[in-house]
């Protein structure tokens, strides 16, 4: 029997991931408008409006106060995809229940007869998404600033709609009342509200925005549509959890976080590091995906946790604590393995502020792992994956990740 094998954090912390480029409709911009400037001019329309999406790769841009605030939120990952659109413009990102992007846009004012550019503005437009676990409604937090204008852009007024795709997901929602008067320096603040009408258990929708911006005595041909890639389409249930409704990005995998401070943990973090597959552990190891079934993960638990575990005195209140989880497909169990085929292990308190264990068995090659741990400690672990799958709205054969830190 081996004593003292240290074990350290494990796992990768959640971080926001990129879900695209922020993408102005193909059919619309200044180049689509050229070929109607000679009907306008018929009309005795002298100037008309466009707007186009100008680069700005490496440019940086103030993180919305909100996206600060989203990791705060109960049952939310503990990072917010503002963090990273504060410093990439012209980029999605997202994690489980938040998703922002921002971009450069330019107004060009033409005229019809010309066909030349007569004045123009820019402006920084700056979108979040904040969806809510724990409800079927959800919410987008706007910005948009102008940077500059010239010409005969005079008198702007802007407006900003988001709206779902699919008819029957939600209304469509404007970040302010009407058109407002916008200029140099000025940013208009808003936010759409959006209630998910849980006509079916389960939808995914997308959704599309349209930015306006219009100056006195112009028409605008092109307005600035963009919908968000498919990565950050949004799906809202009201199966995951009993019969709560709520909302999340289910292409991004979210992270169940466990902190280095008892026995049960050091149980997974071991498990983590030291089975060949190392489950759990985002590149490094294989997913978890969810067991919904509590009939098929109380057999997994008996088929693991069998006569191969028999209770260790040295262990108080000891009690079997397998990985991976009972309630996820890769228990030992649905590998079809049971007690014997685990390796066998026992967490011990922490000695010069580092934990260890002892093995009871040859560890060496194994796929599952039966731990001894005080039962409170056993059931503080299964009590926060039980949360997790609620707090993220996990979907049975769903994947996740762990890290223990």
């Amino acid at each position: 029997m081996e004593t003292g094998q240290p074990v350290g954090p494990t796992g990768e912390m959640p971080q926001p991931k990129s879900a695209g480029a922020v993408e102005l409709d193909a059919a619309a911009g200044c180049a689509a408008v050229q070929s109607r400037l000679d009907g306008y001019a018929e009309q005795g329309v002298e100037t008309v409006g466009c707007i186009d999406q100008t680069p700005a790769e490496g440019d940086r841009t103030e993180t919305p106060a909100a996206s600060k605030a989203a990791a705060a939120r109960p049952g939310a990952e503990q990072v917010s995809a503002g963090a990273k659109c504060s410093a990439v413009v012209g980029q999605w990102y997202y994690t489980r229940l938040d998703a922002c992007g921002s971009a450069k846009l330019t107004y060009d004012v033409i005229d019809t007869r010309t066909k030349k550019k007569i004045g123009g503005a820019t402006f920084t437009a700056k979108q979040e998404y904040v969806l809510e676990a724990k409800s079927g409604s959800w919410k987008t937090d706007v910005s948009l600033k102008q940077e500059s204008a010239w010409g005969e852009a005079k008198a702007l007024r802007a407006s900003w709609k988001t709206e779902c795709i699919a008819a029957s997901a939600c209304a469509a929602g404007s970040a302010w009342q009407g058109a407002q008067p916008i200029a140099t320096g000025k940013t208009l603040h808003g936010g759409t509200s959006h209630q998910w009408k849980a006509g079916q258990n389960i939808e995914g929708f997308r959704t599309k925005t349209t930015v306006t911006v219009l100056g006195a005595g112009q028409v605008l041909l092109s307005p600035a549509t963009f919908e968000p890639p498919g990565k950050m389409t949004i799906r809202c249930d009201k199966t995951a959890s009993g019969t709560s409704v709520g909302c999340v990005f289910p292409s991004f995998a979210p992270t169940l976080v466990l902190p280095l401070n008892h026995r049960g943990h050091v149980n997974v973090a071991w498990s983590m590091q030291y089975l060949t597959d190392h489950w759990g552990w985002e590149g490094k190891g294989s997913p978890l995906t969810r067991e919904a079934d509590d009939a098929v993960s109380q057999a997994n638990r008996g088929k693991v946790c069998d006569s191969a575990f028999t209770k260790d005195p040295t262990v108080p209140d000891d009690s079997c604590d397998e990985f991976p989880f009972a309630a996820t497909n890769q228990s030992g169990a649905q590998l079809g393995l049971s007690g014997k085929d685990c390796a066998q292990i026992r967490p011990d308190m922490p000695a010069n502020g580092r934990y260890t264990v002892t093995y009871v068995n040859n560890t060496s090659g194994r796929r599952c792992t039966i731990g001894h741990v005080p039962n409170k400690e056993n059931g503080s672990v299964g009590g926060s994956l039980s949360s997790f799958y609620q707090n993220n709205r996990v979907l049975n054969d769903e994947k996740f990740w762990l890290a223990v830190q």
